[in-house]
């Protein structure tokens, strides 16, 4: 007996989404393509913006390497850095954001007539792209487009001394760009991510996921099946249709229509299993712990003594690098040592008329 049985599968998904921090010359051009199509940049922005752990260690981080203020010590710069008006404090929390996020930062730099500073302006790092030696760099609102010439702005190096400059930083002296410290959990990030989207559809699409639905009076035509898909997909899939009742109308017992539900416990399992594993090892990735972040562990929930012994490895180790790497960096900007300095971030409590500090 021929059993005449039609199965649907949806096609494998080989791609991955992850892309490539390559370094391409391309025919014509003088900068380097940082990344597929040039797009590296945005695909760690799109991470940043999309995987809320990655997210709160990077504006944490920045937060505390930007301790509880910055103080100018070069005079003409106390009040603000350019015509703007941008201060010391908006320079420092810019440039610390971008070097948690990429590993580098950009300041366009304006000398008077005597080759001294007078200017610093904020560059948004995903928007500069560099030569092959860093004596040139450029400046584009949009690297992405697909059509037409991308228009950029050409910068010599803060180096050469010319009047409006490029001072660029990066940590890694072997690359033409930058190597965010998180590099190695960039595939945990991905998973994160990943994860938040398999839940909003699995929301989206409500439990056509989770069930199969069987029609026991025969195999109808194509074009049935796809009108029954489509009031299927229309009266009970989606947030809005959560709840209703079904109705099915059969010639007999054996004609009836059955809902079997795939029993998805075990994968919940794996998805709590999967998700701690890729935020332990973004975590990681920081040299950083949870309870820096005010996210309570399984094991030791969340207190005081164990934030302040946490912080105080964080700091060293992390946070004072990256603060150093700034004040140095300004330093070098306007030619003298200790041109701005970060006072450390402290930790306040006051609880009634006891008001203790922890600094560190």
């Amino acid at each position: 007996m021929q059993t005449n049985v039609k199965l649907i599968a949806t096609n494998r998904f080989l791609e991955t989404n992850i892309v490539s921090p390559t370094e391409v010359r391309l025919r014509d051009k003088d900068f380097i393509s940082w990344g597929d199509d040039n797009s590296y940049p945005d695909y760690i922005e799109d991470l940043y913006q999309n995987v809320s752990t990655l997210h709160s260690i990077i504006d944490g981080t920045t937060d505390y390497v930007c301790g509880d203020d910055v103080v100018m010590g070069v005079a003409g710069f106390d009040r603000q850095v350019n015509k703007e008006g941008d201060t010391i404090n908006d320079i420092v929390s810019w440039i610390a954001k971008d070097l948690v996020k990429f590993n580098g930062f950009a300041l366009n730099i304006i000398r008077n007539t005597l080759g001294r500073p007078v200017e610093i302006y904020y560059l948004d790092f995903k928007r500069v792209r560099s030569n092959i030696d860093g004596t040139k760099f450029y400046y584009s609102e949009d690297w992405s487009k697909s059509y037409g010439r991308v228009k950029y702005l050409e910068y010599e190096a803060f180096q050469s001394g010319a009047a409006s400059t490029i001072f660029y930083y990066k940590n890694d002296i072997n690359r033409v760009y930058p190597t965010p410290m998180y590099a190695a959990a960039v595939i945990a990030c991905e998973i994160e991510k990943k994860m938040n989207e398999y839940h909003l559809n699995n929301i989206s699409n409500s439990f056509s996921s989770n069930y199969i639905i069987n029609f026991n009076n025969g195999r109808p035509s194509d074009d049935i099946q796809e009108e029954i898909e489509r009031d299927i997909e229309e009266k009970f899939c989606g947030v809005e249709n959560s709840g209703r009742p079904m109705l099915s109308f059969n010639t007999g017992k054996e004609n009836e229509t059955t809902v079997t539900k795939i029993d998805a416990d075990s994968f919940i399992d794996k998805y709590n299993s999967m998700i701690e594993r890729s935020q332990q090892e973004i975590f990681t990735s920081f040299r950083a712990t949870p309870n820096l972040f005010g996210i309570p562990t399984a094991t030791t929930g969340f207190s005081e003594q164990e934030y302040n012994e946490a912080y105080k490895l964080y700091n060293r180790t992390v946070v004072m690098p990256i603060q150093n790497k700034i004040m140095r960096s300004l330093d070098k900007i306007f030619g003298v040592d200790n041109s701005v300095t970060i006072k450390p971030f402290a930790l306040n409590e006051v609880d009634g008329d006891r008001k203790e500090t922890v600094q560190q």
